[in-house]
């Protein structure tokens, strides 16, 4: 059986479908895997921030494992429902302190090496927020404000923890006139070669 190629508004229909609060079922074949809510907090009011693959919530299961063992204090919530953070992790530096441990742990441990290993490693810190797509806030400019912003983490490791990332690109063109003639011209971007992509 064939099926007719799909268009570009097909597949941005398919791409962009997040749903953090209720992820909602769908018949589509491109979203046929369970995904788990990832909880700023383990109070049932507490926002989604992003969506587990279930390697990650064992994986998750496995640190809380590890951190009896070390008498430390367990950084996750679990249920079948839901992942948040333990309720002592409640400020966003605690909460960056936890998750730069742990993703380095994971870096260093080549733990999911396609994803966030040495070699896909950015060394940049990325702001989540309580709404992802909402205010762009930051401590740093309103240290005695209620916060969107909730924690940071390497920006690499964000992907694992279904964390919604943003990127910019801009290019530019430009009318000239060249010899009596409208030309137009492209500025087209250059990415550092210091960047892994």
């Amino acid at each position: 059986m064939s099926r007719k190629p799909l268009s570009y508004p097909d597949l941005v229909n398919i791409c962009d479908n997040v749903h953090l609060k209720n992820p909602i079922p769908s018949s589509s074949p491109y979203d046929s895997e369970k995904l788990i809510p990832l909880h700023l907090s383990e109070d049932s009011a507490s926002p989604a921030i992003g969506l587990l693959r279930f390697i990650i919530v064992e994986k998750l299961r496995l640190e809380n494992v590890r951190s009896r063992e070390n008498s430390t204090e367990e950084l996750w919530s679990i249920s079948e429902k839901r992942v948040g953070f333990r309720s002592w992790l409640d400020s966003h530096a605690k909460r960056t302190e936890a998750m730069k441990e742990l993703c380095e742990r994971w870096r260093d441990t080549e733990l999911f090496p396609d994803v966030c290993g040495p070699k896909k490693w950015r060394s940049e810190m990325y702001p989540v927020y309580r709404n992802p797509f909402g205010v762009r806030d930051h401590p740093s400019t309103s240290p005695n404000a209620e916060l969107n912003f909730a924690f940071e983490m390497e920006r690499s490791a964000c992907a694992l923890f279904g964390i919604v990332t943003y990127g910019v690109h801009m290019s530019m063109y430009q009318e000239r006139e060249v010899d009596g003639a409208r030309r137009l011209y492209l500025w087209v971007p250059t990415r550092a070669r210091t960047k892994s992509t």
